[in-house]
């Protein structure tokens, strides 16, 4: 008989995930042999995916990345990630099973250069995936602090507010 994965902890377990900076857990599975070499002329492999997990008290930080990240659902609860984009404008992403979530989808797009955060609003955990083109690179990673965030963006202080 297979074993059920139906835990946060089991599926950390059995994934191999490790925390994460931004929060919740990780684990990168691929990594493309090919390369690419960006605007600024840094060379990125052309693409990476990771496994990414939220528990219920968990969030992932407001943050950005040089690249477009492609969100998608697995398992669990639903969850929405909040992306303010390079011209200010504010957007939520539903991500869940539409199914069970009417406006929820099962995957979505972070565009390069967008700030965003993510947090669960139902359910125990969620088993996201992650694939960026190119790849992630902490080189292209920034993690903002509450300060910078309400200078920045006062008009959204509620919403940043949320993730810290």
């Amino acid at each position: 008989m297979q074993k059920e994965l139906n835990t946060a902890d089991t599926l950390i377990e059995k994934l191999n995930l490790i925390p994460h900076a931004e929060g919740g857990y990780f684990r990168r599975y691929y990594q493309s042999n090919q390369y690419i070499t960006k605007e600024d002329n840094t060379k990125r492999r052309a693409g990476s995916a990771i496994y990414y997990l939220l528990k219920k008290s968990q969030f992932s930080a407001w943050h950005s990345i040089s690249s477009d990240e492609i969100w998608h659902y697995y398992k669990g609860g639903l969850l929405e990630i909040y992306e303010i984009k390079k011209d200010g404008s504010l957007i939520c992403h539903k991500l869940g099973d539409s199914i069970i979530y009417n406006d929820a989808s099962y995957s979505a797009v972070i565009e390069s250069g967008s700030i965003f955060a993510a947090r669960l609003i139902d359910g125990e955990y969620i088993l996201t995936g992650c694939s960026l083109h190119p790849e992630f690179s902490y080189d292209d990673f920034i993690l903002y602090q509450k300060e910078e965030m309400l200078l920045k963006y006062p008009n959204y202080a509620s919403i940043i507010n949320m993730f810290y």
